[in-house]
């Protein structure tokens, strides 16, 4: 079945470090019910502890929540599971979009994996302010892109070219732009923009 032109969606997937903390808090809870010790209520509180932790994100990728859509009504970026607090789900209309900027962030904390993408929306001068998150989204060096307009790609993968061929179709008048090159996405630095041939 062909995808609708007019709309472009993707899904919060399972990571393979989700799928391990998972895996590893299964076995712990196992093996404290084999071992009949006092030692299994530390176990339990071990596990109930990585599960409140790592939990919602599994939870979130385990029922495939929407981590980002885009379709003629505008772009919604998907509540982001696992952080405290939760950020919720923003939808921006194409009427306060200026254009959509796709760029590299650095990891989170120290020993994080190497640079990962970002989304985020310019929104147009005199937009309705976000519920939260108006500040200028750290890292992202285009001005005008509110961090609560912002998501990390994890968890789930941008397909820059359907999003690009899906924006032409709703919002002709809205760039894609890629700002910087990302190691590993075959993509240089010197694409400013990328359209579907007319």
């Amino acid at each position: 079945m062909p995808s609708d032109p007019g709309c472009y969606e993707e899904r919060y997937r399972l990571t393979g470090s989700a799928v391990l903390a998972l895996g590893a808090s299964l076995l712990a809870v196992g093996l404290g019910f084999l071992w009949h010790t006092p030692a299994i209520f530390g176990v339990i509180s071990a596990v109930l502890l990585v599960l409140a932790t790592f939990g919602g994100g599994v939870v979130e990728a385990a029922r495939r929540a929407v981590a980002f859509r885009a379709d003629y009504a505008g772009v919604m970026l998907g509540a982001v599971p696992g952080t405290m607090p939760r950020r919720p789900a923003v939808f921006v209309p194409w009427a306060d979009i200026e254009q959509i900027v796709v760029y590299p962030a650095e990891p989170r904390g120290r020993g994080g994996p190497g640079t990962a993408r970002c989304v985020g929306i310019q929104r147009r001068e005199g937009a309705l302010a976000l519920a939260e998150g108006n500040e200028q989204a750290s890292g992202c060096p285009v001005p005008g892109v509110a961090a609560g307009a912002t998501r990390r790609v994890t968890g789930w993968r941008l397909d820059r070219e359907r999003l690009a061929a899906v924006t032409s179709v709703v919002a002709p008048g809205i760039r894609v732009t890629d700002v910087g090159g990302i190691e590993g996405t075959g993509r240089a630095a010197s694409i400013p923009e990328l359209r579907p041939p007319d």
